[in-house]
This record gives structure tokens, C-alpha cells and sequence, in this order.
């Protein structure tokens, strides 16, 4: 690990029971950069995705940073709501513990985890911005760009929806596109056909019965239960055996229980199963025959969709900004149906129940077309062509320096003699340490030392004077008994002669 370089990334979010898209990613990206650097993980408390993180051998740091909601909705006031954020105690325990450990780099994650870039950018370490969702378009979004511009030295972006929240002059300096990808091991391939048996059984879902899934990690408004739900309705109408599952936690209780009670309403309550947080992913993609993703918002990729077509599940979309993308990619264009147009997403979704040999047929097709395109083998390549160019970007020592400029090279060995071998150079992580346990020491002797003179100026007079007595008396002891001492030497040399 000493001879890797340094890095820290910051997630804005671990949470307690379940974990998000942009938590997968996260942890997904770090587990991949640890093949070349040291990576450190910061995270507001402990979670799901710190436990994930420490079982794969990655350094995990608590710490609550507050974040900058107003970069993902700007409004006017933005800049100076983040410079009273800048004030607080977090801020300044966030600056103090990077500027001990001076790291090569750092990468926050998300547009409204802001303040680590800023403690950073101050403490002269490059940043690397990386950021998964759109940003609200408004008057103000310029306001939001213009700090992320500032305050990174690269914006990594998940996709082309999200670079293009930037103006053209910074994406053409600034912005690169990662896109995601998944580990095949999670994907459990060899398993499936079993964990689908098991799951539908557990689901109470017979063989001839489609189920159409959906699956949010934090449900609320914005994710579209509600028009899941009013789709089940119209399909039901054409395909009565059909089922459907909801996977995920209730984000907007009250949101969440509106769509309970709608199911009840139309006498659907039979042909819904609502579960929570499910820890086994694999075996709900494998359980679903058709996996439907009503987002109302235009969502920066979309893993859920990618992940149920890595499955090799059909999915149906509304046509919106990652999701776009996504199933462009895949080859699927023509299960994207117009954002919040219900009736189009039964039809569509109706249409795949109607033939389910064709749609999964076409399901594998698009499996490899994304498989191709955004598999853990085109990730690596794209992550190894970055991970090569932060190396020499910000990992190189640079030359040392002398007072009289930079250091002579070292004398050519007189002919016939073999070059004497170089002094191995300690590692810029151990050269650092060093430099930090100095710098401690040196400064807790001044603080030392400080403190002893504020005692002492700090004392009263009567005090003072009476430390001084008895300085004096400790002197004429040490004095006198040097004389006894002396004059016994000189007895006993006199004896003795």
C-alpha cells in the first residue's frame, strides 16, 4: 500500500438499512480505483455502504459534512448560504484533517456534497467533481456550475444528460464521461433459474403468471409509484393474471400509503406484493419478467434500468435523460414512451405481456448490446486510460529543492569504477508522515512553551516572588553541598597520602 498514492473520496450519504444508486456507484468506482491507489472513504455515519466498503478492504472515515441541497435546486442566495456553511465547526474539522493528511487528490461525489471540494481547493489539493444526478434547470443553475467550476480540477460525469447541465466552455475543459457498470460476480449468473424459482414461490407468483416489477431505494413522488400503479390498472384490464411487485423503502410515507390505498381501490390489492428493502437483488430481477421504470424526473442514468437489463429483464421507460440513453444504448428505443403519458406505458407494457417469446428475445439482445457498451470490460479500460492520467496529473513528486535552487545531479563515477547505488527513496506517503510528526512536535513544544510563559506572566506578583525564593534557596543548596562534597574529596586525599 506505500507505494500507492493517496486519494480520499467523500460519499454524502450512508445509509442505515439500504443503500442507493449513487451509493453503488460510489462504492462500485472506489473498488475499482483501489487497484491503483490507496483509497479512503468518508462517510457521514456508519451504513450499508461502509460496512461493503470495509469488507472489501477499502479505509473507511465517519465524519458529517453538512450538504449543499441549493446546488442541485439553485436559488439566489446559494453562494451565501455556502459561505456561512464554511464557518461551521464541520467545515473546519473537514480542513484540518486534509490538511494532515494531505492526500494526492480528492473525489466528491454528488452536486450537493460541496464542501469538501471547497476545503480542498483552499488547502491547494486537486479535486476531481463527481457528479450522478441533473441539476435543476432554473436562472440560477449558472450559480451552481459556476461552483462546481471553480472549486474542481475535473467534473467526471455519469453521463451525456449530466455533462450537458454545464455550459460548453466548461465541458470541453473540464468534464469527462465514466458511465457505470457492475461487478459479474453480483450478477449471479450461474444461480439465475433458481433464484427466480425461490423468489416466485416466496411471492406466491405461479409460472403462467407474469410479474412486472418495479424497484426504487427510496420511494417518493418523483420515483412514479403512483404511476406504476395507474398502469397496473390498464394492464390488468387486458391481462388479469398479471402481477406486480414493488421493491423498496418508503421515502414519502405518506406518498407511499396514498399508492396502497389506490391499489385497495381497484380491487388489485391480490395481485400486489409491497416489499421493502430487499437485500438480495439478483433474485428480484430474476423473479420479474418485465421490469417497468416510471422516474418523473430526468435522472442522470438510471441504474435500475441498466441493472434490469443486465439481468436480462424487458424494461419499459418514460423518454427522459438517462433512461434515454440507456435504452438507446441497448438497442430498446421503442419501450421509451412519453414521460408521464400513462396510457402509453400500459400500452407498451401490455404489448411485451402480449408476446413474451419476442420481448425476450428482445431482452438478450439488448443484454448484449449494453453488456458491450457499459460491462465491468469497458469500464475498466475507461477508468485505467483516468486512473493512468491522475497519476501523472497530480501523483508526481516534484523535483527537490535546495536553497540554491534545484539539486545538483549526482557526480559520474570516475572511469573503471562501477556508479555507487542510489539511496532508495522513501515513499511520498512515509516522506509526509515525517514531515507531520515534525511539525506536531514542533508545534506542540511551542505550545508547550506558550503555555509555561502565560503562567507565568499570569501568576501574582506575591506568587512571583515567592518561585523566585525559592530558585534562589535550591541554588544555595546545590552550592553548598558541591563545597561538602569538595572538602571530603580533599580529606580523603589527605589521608591517603
Amino acid at each position: 500500500m506505500a507505494d500507492k498514492a493517496t486519494i480520499v473520496l467523500f460519499s454524502h450519504v450512508s445509509n442505515t438499512r439500504s443503500i442507493t444508486g449513487a451509493e453503488k456507484l460510489l462504492l462500485f468506482f472506489s473498488r475499482e480505483l483501489s487497484v491503483y491507489f490507496h483509497c479512503i472513504l468518508v462517510a457521514p455515519e456508519d451504513g450499508k455502504l461502509t460496512r461493503l466498503a470495509r469488507s472489501s478492504g477499502l479505509q473507511v472515515e465517519l465524519m458529517p459534512i453538512p450538504l449543499v441541497y441549493g446546488m442541485y435546486t439553485p436559488y439566489g442566495g446559494l453562494e451565501a448560504d455556502i459561505g456561512k456553511l464554511k464557518e461551521s465547526r464541520e467545515y473546519r474539522a473537514l480542513s484540518g484533517w486534509l490538511a494532515a493528511l494531505r492526500p494526492a487528490f480528492i473525489i466528491t461525489s454528488t452536486c450537493v456534497h460541496a464542501l469538501p471540494a471547497l476545503a480542498a481547493k483552499q488547502l491547494n489539493i486537486p479535486v476531481i467533481w463527481k457528479i450522478s444526478e441533473t441539476m435543476t434547470v432554473n436562472e440560477y443553475t449558472p450559480l451552481s456550475a459556476g461552483v462546481i467550476d471553480r472549486n474542481s480540477d475535473e467534473i467526471l460525469a455519469i453521463s451525456h444528460t449530466v455533462a450537458s447541465c454545464f455550459p460548453e466552455d466548461i465541458r470541453q475543459a473540464k468534464v469527462t464521461q465514466l458511465p457505470p457498470s457492475w461487478n459479474e460476480q453480483d450478477l449471479m449468473q450461474d444461480a439465475w433459474s433458481k433464484l427466480r424459482g425461490e423468489r416466485r414461490r416466496e411471492l406466491r407468483v405461479r409460472p403462467e403468471e407474469p410479474l412486472i416489477g418495479y424497484i426504487s431505494s427510496f420511494i417518493n413522488k418523483e420515483k412514479g409509484l403512483e404511476h406504476f400503479v395507474k398502469m397496473a390498472v390498464l394492464v390488468s384490464a387486458k391481462h388479469p393474471r398479471a402481477k406486480y411487485v414493488v421493491i423498496g423503502t418508503a421515502g414519502d410515507k405518506s406518498y407511499y400509503d396514498r399508492c396502497i390505498r389506490k391499489v385497495k381501490l381497484e380491487g388489485l390489492h391480490a395481485h400486489f406484493k409491497f416489499v421493502g428493502y430487499e437485500d438480495c437483488l439478483p433474485s428480484a430481477y430474476c423473479a420479474m419478467d418485465l421490469l417497468v421504470v416510471p422516474s418523473l424526473i430526468r435522472e442522470g442514468f438510471g441504474m435500475t434500468a441498466l441493472e434490469g437489463i443486465s439481468f436480462g429483464k424487458p424494461v419499459v421507460a418514460y423518454d427522459s435523460g438517462g433512461l434515454r440513453e440507456i435504452l438507446h444504448a441497448a438497442g430498446s428505443m421503442q419501450n421509451l414512451v412519453p414521460a408521464e403519458d400513462i396510457p402509453a406505458l400500459a400500452a407498451r407494457t401490455s404489448a411485451l405481456l402480449a408476446e413474451p417469446g419476442l420481448a425476450e428475445a428482445e431482452a438478450a439482445s439488448a443484454r448484449l448490446r449494453i453488456s458491450a457498451l457499459y460491462g465491468p470490460g469497458a469500464y475498466r479500460a475507461r477508468l485505467q486510460g483516468l486512473a493512468e492520467s491522475w497519476s501523472l496529473r497530480y501523483c508526481t513528486p516534484p523535483p527537490v529543492q535546495t536553497t540554491g535552487g534545484l539539486q545538483d545531479p549526482p557526480a559520474a563515477a570516475p572511469a573503471g569504477e562501477d556508479p555507487a547505488p542510489a539511496a532508495p527513496r522513501s515513499s511520498r506517503a512515509s516522506r509526509r508522515a515525517a514531515l507531520r510528526r515534525g511539525k506536531l512536535r514542533r508545534g506542540r513544544l511551542r505550545h508547550a512553551s506558550a503555555k509555561a510563559r502565560r503562567r507565568r506572566r499570569t501568576r501574582p506578583v506575591g506568587a512571583r516572588r515567592a518561585a523566585l525564593r525559592r530558585r534562589r534557596r535550591r541554588r544555595l543548596r546545590s552550592r553548598a553541598a558541591g563545597k561538602r562534597r569538595g572538602a571530603r574529596r580533599r580529606a580523603k586525599s589527605r589521608k591517603s597520602g
